[in-house]
């Protein structure tokens, strides 16, 4: 977020000077700050506007996340247009408060706001727990964390009246908050400060009553200290809750604590809690993985937290799978239970998705004897919805699933909750590092021009970059600005390792507009091949010959599939898919017959 500038009052010619930084809180009530003022915004659909991207911090949240947000299932029929006006009110809002610059982004697929630690709490909270992983002295640790929780002020999100958001997010958020307590807890019982935690366990206990953990540390510190009457009452207390609330009855630690407390054993000596390892083996990461960050931190911060399914989708070479992987070694340590990798393309007719993977599972499993806790499943390349709808059988209580796909996914992730990311090309300096780590750097830095028109030419995906480099090397005796140029000349036709499909540009291009079926391949090609570079509903209604409803339809589809990219208020296609469906458009014959519904044809009378 950038800083407003102003002049001091009355001094028109006196230097400008730097208003305070704006900064939102949602770990308590929607809050906007500017030095010392503070804004608790009233209750409105700009608040859930503002409150789902600011739930994803930095990060872009789709149309239809943010559309449910503010109306959930009750959507008006002009719901993408009244998106539109709350973001504008919104950014007049930041506007009246002095936030300047491009704080609310319009990009591809939806929304983003720009946001650092140092603008919004809840990316502050999980920097500092971030900082706490590798911590040695649990004194440095135990007070980074209660930095941590002092920035929570129930109740969270208080004067935002999206049903969707205090259903579906603040309690995964306000479950990072336990386990952050549970933590702290820990660490004084090991320390030895019996009195002070004391005091968190009953507070903790009581705002959360069902929490065995809690209970359990309460009673063990009770016992220890001499208290046996009050640790037994606490025991009654968590039996009961659980029995009426749930009808369950405590778990095998708190009932091996009762028995040590009756049978008048010695209490368990306090010492320090070790944070668990991993026993199963890790994805192979893919080598010479580059740049992505904030995106890594993010995605790792929403796994550790428990979300149940992540997704991430996007054109093909745009680096999906490796992406995966490398945060998958991030967060090795978070899954007791190890991690199990899936991968979906070798699916066929004969065997059904979910027996595909569970197939695969269960080869992973075998020799690695009894699960130790929550599993991170990693499944790599899922083709469409069908397959999608069954995987989430395969996860266990604790399990989180990572998921890779063109589709974005988003109706799996709209029914059983979860998060999605729209993965996006590299950024021109990391698509350079690339080019560095393939060619050598003496060669990059030679010819730093031709190096990033090489990039830009390969619209800065990791797949084309590799394959571009790869191709290069072998011609030695051009310089980088002469191969360019021999790329230049058939770019789809020479992104293109000989004798390895998959390492292909045009076959995983093609790959994709099977996948995407008959008729919207014959929809992108048409667009791909006739329309202009910026494609609105009017000139898509021209070009397929269908009902301004049906060609929006179709156009949401193809962005959906990672075809076409949606801006503001057009729709675009990236160059090399358009030089590829030159070629394309020779291969498949377009649908024959008018399109069945939903799609009307012009002037259709039904």
């Amino acid at each position: 977020m950038e800083r407003a500038v102003v002049s001091p009052p009355g001094r028109r010619d006196a230097p400008p000077v730097a208003a305070p930084t704006a900064a939102f809180r949602v770990l308590g009530p929607l809050t906007l700050t500017s030095g010392v003022d503070a804004l608790v915004l009233p209750s409105s659909k700009v608040a859930s506007l503002l409150a789902a991207l600011l739930l994803h911090p930095d990060e872009v949240v789709s149309v239809a996340t943010l559309q449910q947000a503010i109306w959930g299932d009750e959507r008006p029929a002009s719901a993408k247009a009244a998106l539109q006006t709350c973001a504008l009110r919104l950014r007049q809002l930041f506007t009246r408060h002095g936030i300047t610059g491009s704080v609310i982004k319009t990009v591809p697929g939806g929304y983003r706001i720009t946001a650092t630690a140092d603008t919004v709490d809840l990316m502050r909270f999980r920097d500092l727990i971030r900082q706490t992983r590798d911590e040695p002295d649990p004194e440095v640790e135990l007070a980074v964390l209660a930095e941590a929780l002092a920035l929570w002020n129930d109740p969270v999100l208080a004067n935002v009246p999206s049903e969707s958001l205090h259903r579906d997010i603040v309690p995964r958020i306000s479950e990072e908050r336990v386990r952050v307590i549970e933590r702290v807890c820990d660490l004084k019982v090991g320390l030895g400060r019996d009195r002070s935690v004391l005091v968190d366990l009953w507070a903790a206990t009581r705002a959360y009553p069902a929490n065995e953990r809690f209970s359990e540390q309460l009673i063990e510190v009770l016992y220890r200290t001499g208290r046996q009457a009050d640790a037994l009452a606490e025991l009654r207390r968590i039996r009961e809750h659980l029995g009426n609330e749930l009808g369950v009855g405590p778990g095998p630690a708190l009932r091996e604590l009762e028995l040590t407390i009756l049978r008048g054993e010695p209490p368990a000596p306090a010492g320090p809690v070790a944070r668990p390892a991993s026993p199963l083996g890790h994805p192979t990461v893919a080598p010479g993985f580059v740049g992505r960050v904030a995106l890594c931190r993010t995605i790792s911060d929403r796994l550790r937290a428990g979300t149940p399914i992540v997704v991430l989708s996007g054109p093909p070479g745009v680096g999906k799978t490796a992406l995966a992987r490398h945060v998958a070694q991030l967060v090795a340590d978070d899954f007791p239970g190890g991690q199990l990798s899936v991968e979906m393309s070798g699916t066929t007719g004969a065997v059904s998705p979910i027996e595909h993977a569970e197939r695969q599972l269960l080869a992973a499993i075998s020799g690695h004897g009894v699960r130790t806790g929550p599993r991170l499943l990693l499944v790599d390349d899922v083709a469409d919805a069908t397959q999608a709808r069954e995987l989430p059988a395969l996860l266990a209580p604790g399990d989180v699933m990572l998921l890779t796909s063109r589709p974005s996914l988003s109706g799996l992730v709209a029914r059983l909750g979860g998060w999605l990311h729209r993965v996006e090309p590299l950024d021109p300096a990391d698509s350079l590092r690339v080019l560095d780590a393939a060619l050598g750097p003496e060669r990059v830095s030679g010819e730093p021009q031709a190096a990033a028109t090489l990039a830009a030419l390969c619209e800065h995906l990791p797949l084309a970059l590799r394959i571009a480099a790869t191709r290069i090397l072998l011609r030695a005796r051009m310089t980088l600005a002469e191969a360019v140029e021999w790329l230049r000349a058939d770019l789809v036709g020479r992104l293109s390792l000989p004798g390895d499909p998959d390492m292909s540009l045009g076959f995983r291009l093609d790959a994709a507009l099977a996948r995407a079926g008959g008729r919207l391949t014959g929809a992108f090609l048409r667009l791909a091949t006739s329309a202009p570079d910026k494609i609105t509903t009017d000139r898509a209604v021209d070009l397929l010959d269908v009902e301004p409803a049906a060609a929006r339809d179709l156009l949401d589809q193809l962005v959906d599939h990672s075809l076409v990219e949606e801006a503001a208020d057009h729709y675009w296609i990236r160059d090399l898919l358009r030089l590829h469906a030159r070629d394309a458009a020779n291969r498949h014959a377009p649908p024959q017959g008018p399109p069945p519904p939903p799609y009307r044809a012009k002037g259709s009378l039904r």
